[in-house]
């Protein structure tokens, strides 16, 4: 593998991209669910940002959860908090004060080396353009997260190889991002957040680079990938065309659910 190559795979586990969450925001408490089928549960998140030397609040004790095998799908105006609350439940923000605990750990309270390790062993994110390292094949974008976790990379490629013909592209596993079609690197980039199986899987707006039909055949991988897993799902979106495969959807306004 070229050095340039090598330092690719290693640039990924520094991004940092603004996504946005869903937040099933029900009034029960943490404490009376079901712990075993929970995923996600955040309490009294707040977080401000000071913009021209005024504090700004983004968001206001917002409480969510997300349980395993559920698709919970977010919405609401630009401003509204969503892609802070989503980066502080995909461990990549710090809130200002309140609780996050991912498959049972807490981690609002750890170092930002042992957030990334949660992030990396137990979050995948899928993104509305792709973030497909264009240097890399399909199967080598694929095998970056197992490579980040320490596997070879002939193994990561093996298993990157095996879930790309689950989502149809076995044909193209050597060809580069820039040659492929918008849906092919949508289905690239999904494959890539659940190849680790990770128990919460987030995405920002994951149909909106795609036809009616890409769409729909990336949401029913997702789906089916998801439920394999066990994983839950957040989805911000705005495409009316995907609701249908929501369990829950819950607006934000003013940093507040509805």
């Amino acid at each position: 593998m070229s050095n340039q190559t090598s330092a690719d795979l290693s640039s990924l586990s520094a991004t940092v991209v603004n996504v946005a969450v869903p937040s099933g925001a029900r009034s029960e408490d943490a404490a009376t669910r079901d712990s075993e089928k929970n995923i996600l549960t955040a309490n009294q998140i707040r977080k401000s940002y000071h913009i021209g030397g005024e504090p700004r609040c983004v968001l206001n004790g917002v409480n969510f959860y997300a349980d395993a095998d559920e698709c919970v799908f977010l919405s609401g105006p630009s401003g509204s908090g969503k892609s802070t609350l989503l980066s502080i439940m995909g461990c990549l923000l710090e809130c200002d004060s309140g609780e996050i605990s991912i498959a049972g750990q807490r981690v609002d309270q750890l170092s930002v080396s042992k957030r990334t390790r949660v992030r990396r062993q137990s979050i995948g994110f899928v993104f509305q353009r792709f973030q497909l390292i264009r240097g890399l094949s399909a199967e080598d974008n694929v095998a970056v997260p197992l490579t980040l976790q320490g596997m070879s990379l002939a193994e990561a490629r093996e298993k990157a190889g095996e879930l790309l013909g689950r989502v149809g592209l076995s044909l193209h596993r050597r060809q580069l991002p820039t040659a492929m079609s918008p849906g092919q690197c949508q289905r690239v980039a999904l494959a890539r957040a659940v190849i680790t199986k990770p128990k919460l899987l987030l995405a920002d707006e994951p149909t909106a680079a795609l036809d009616g039909k890409s769409g729909a055949e990336v949401m029913e991988l997702m789906k089916e990938l998801v439920a394999e897993t066990g994983s839950a799902s957040v989805i911000v979106t705005h495409d009316p065309r995907i609701l249908k495969y929501a369990d829950r959807i819950c607006e934000i306004e003013n940093g507040q659910f509805k």
